[in-house]
């Protein structure tokens, strides 16, 4: 008998099961269905349309079974058919897998297949037996160098006392000697020993062509407020009176009540601008420091009866500086390297250098002179280049400009500055270091380092004393680059580095080469420009040009040929590391005379041309050929121009006909 088709499955199930009936009876679901609690179905009757459901209507406060919050979360007739059918009651838990994270296998590869001939590796060695002996040897010879030193360390020290002895230790032979043979060993395998020669001897160049400098303080620095100035006291009277006491005194130097007492016109004691004078460059208080140098600003008379060059010598010996002296000796040159010189406290100089800025203005022409003289020789310093190279340029410039005010006190300015360059400083290389250090911010400037310049190129004393344009010529430059200090030779007494320093100073004196121009207004020298003093300042000419092309072409022959000179000199010096600066100046010098100081860039050199001529001699056809393009060229444009008329003419009666042909058409009336 086969089952209703439209009857329940799960009865089927329930009924064909064969302990079902030994099943625990189930407490009804309230969420099971009307079909559940009717009869069993009558099987020998037709089939029937089975009844309409009604759906239950639920409250709010009913419990549904099977939800999140109920404990039985299973139904009776679903349970039954997932056990019948093999399922489980709940969803399958996540098993990750365990290969996820490991490394992957590699996979088995048959023995019969033959790999690819391309990565196929041969078996080497764990370790190279070689290499591990030679590694050994060295590690020997390593130690054995070491007891070597300290034999010879041990050697030296006994024989230290003996002052026979002082000489052969010092002697490079047995230094050479004692260095190859703890360095090399007694075999000269590779050729070590002449290696470590050459290694030697590029180091004793090196040392001997090394920067020159020459040092203006002392190796020991002097401690700030060792030697405090005593105040006076009795000269505190009357409005400065406050000034007595230290604590009151610097409560009031803080707040400015003395600068503003001089601003009202009250005079300050001599004895008391002295000792502000005195506290400047060592007072540790930055805040009264700069009001010391704000109230030495302002004393304008006091500046002008009391400050000189002995009492700014003595500002600097409070610091380390040197003594004043009325005889100026030789300043020699040094190659010594003075460890921890350039960390030390240098905020007293800087202090003396922001004073002289400030009272410049203020100073006798004398003392500006002396002044100038002083920072010069300081310039030589190396502490100048490397620290303090910005306050010392407002320095200088302040001075040089408060000795311009009249032609009259700037050429005995200059006059005196070069002669004590030229009679204290006789190394070429300290005497540029000196220019270097002057900057070309200023005409006045420019035309002190060009007479400085001018006197040590030539050395000849009283060239500073007038202007240079109107002292120079063509002819003494090329003069001088035909002497013997100019003719370079690679032999190794050949001193590069004051080559060198004539090709800087070849180079300042130069310049624009303002006096190889010619003139053309009259009353004008000949030589170049001029300088005019006036109460605000300097005013350079421009240098007279000439109208004249064959006066341009002159200059500019002349330009070339010096040119030239300065690149046979640099092409005669072999390639090497220690005359790579020299090599560099005599490149830059050249350069600078090609695309600077000519009026316009040189031509472009033929090959073909001789020697010594820079280009080939003009072409008599080239104006012929310039012509022929002239006329090629208009030809073409009026040529364009009938074009472009034809065009247009073209498109106008195009247009013209249109408007005809339209006026033709009738016109609809709608």
């Amino acid at each position: 008998m086969s089952p209703r088709k439209n009857g329940d499955i799960r009865g089927f199930f329930r009924s064909a099961g064969p302990s079902n009936s030994q099943a625990p009876s189930q407490p009804a679901s309230s969420s099971r269905s009307t079909s559940d609690l009717s009869p069993p179905p009558d099987l020998s009757s037709s089939p029937r349309t089975p009844p309409k459901v009604t759906p239950r209507v639920f409250s709010r406060d009913d419990e549904i079974k099977g939800s999140d919050d109920s404990d039985d979360d299973s139904d009776d007739s679903l349970g039954s058919i997932t056990d019948a059918l093999g399922y489980r009651s709940g969803p399958a838990a996540h098993r990750r897998d365990p290969n996820v994270l490991s490394t992957p296998q590699a996979k088995r590869i048959a023995s019969g297949i033959h790999r690819s001939p391309l990565t196929l590796q041969p078996k080497k060695h764990k370790f190279d037996m070689k290499a591990l002996v030679n590694h050994s040897r060295e590690i020997e010879r390593t130690e054995e160098s070491f007891r070597k030193a300290d034999a010879l360390i041990t050697q030296a020290n006994k024989n230290s006392d003996s002052s026979d002895d002082s000489d052969a230790e010092n002697d490079p032979t047995r230094v050479e000697a004692a260095t190859r043979q703890l360095f090399v060993g007694s075999d000269n395998e590779d050729g070590k020993g002449d290696k470590l020669r050459r290694a030697f001897k590029r180091s004793k160049d090196d040392e001997a062509t090394s920067s020159k400098h020459c040092y203006f303080f002392g190796q020991e620095e002097p401690a700030l407020g060792a030697n405090k100035h005593v105040f006076p006291r009795k000269k505190a009277t009357g409005r400065w009176k406050f000034l007595s006491q230290s604590d009151a005194r610097h409560q009031a130097l803080i707040m400015g009540l003395p600068y503003t007492f001089i601003a009202q016109g009250e005079t300050l004691p001599d004895e008391l601008f002295q000792w502000i004078l005195d506290e400047i460059c060592t007072e540790r208080n930055a805040e009264l420091q700069r009001q010391y140098i704000n109230l030495a600003e302002l004393c304008e008379d006091n500046t002008t009866r009391l400050v000189n060059d002995m009492r700014l010598y003595a500002l600097l010996e409070a610091i380390g500086g040197p003594r004043y002296s009325r005889e100026h000796s030789k300043f020699k040159s040094t190659t010594e390297i003075r460890q921890g010189y350039l960390e030390r406290n240098w905020s007293p100089l800087i202090a003396f250098l922001q004073l002289l800025d400030k009272i410049a203005p203020y100073l006798q022409t004398a003392s500006t002179i002396s002044a100038v003289q002083l920072l010069l020789r300081m310039s030589m310093d190396p502490v100048i280049a490397a620290v303090v190279r910005e306050h010392y340029i407002r320095a200088i410039t302040a001075l040089v400009e408060n000795l311009s005010k009249s032609k009259a006190k700037w050429n005995t300015a200059c006059e005196a500055i070069c002669s004590y360059i030229h009679e204290n400083i006789d190394d070429l290389e300290l005497k540029v270091t000196a220019l270097l250090s002057i900057p070309s911010s200023t005409l006045y400037l420019v035309d002190l380092r060009r007479r400085i310049a001018a006197e040590s190129l030539f050395n000849t004393p009283g060239l500073g004393r007038k202007p240079l344009d109107l002292r120079l010529s063509f002819e003494q430059i090329r003069n001088r680059l035909d002497e013997d200090d100019f003719k370079t030779t690679n032999k190794a007494d050949f001193d590069f580095e004051r080559l060198r320093a004539l090709t800087t100073l070849l180079d300042i004196v130069i310049d624009r080469a303002a006096f190889m121009r010619p003139a053309t207004n009259e009353g004008e020298n000949s030589h170049g420009s001029t300088i005019e003093g006036t109460t605000s300042g300097a005013k350079i000419k421009n240098p007279p040009h000439s109208d004249d092309a064959a006066g341009e072409q002159k200059f500019n022959a002349e330009i070339d040929i010096l040119a030239a000179r300065v690149k046979a000199i640099h092409d005669k010096i072999r390639d090497k590391a220690s005359r790579k600066n020299v090599k560099l100046s005599l490149l830059g010098l050249e350069k600078r005379l090609k695309y600077a100081v000519r009026t316009r860039p040189p031509p472009k050199r033929d090959i073909f041309a001789s020697e010594g001529a820079m280009a080939r001699e003009p072409d008599a056809n080239l104006p012929k050929q310039r012509d022929f393009m002239r006329h090629w060229a208009q030809k073409k444009k009026e040529e364009r121009q009938n074009r472009e008329e034809d065009l247009l003419s073209s498109t106008e009666l195009a247009v013209g006909g249109r408007r005809r042909d339209a006026k033709k058409l009738p016109v609809a009336v709608g």
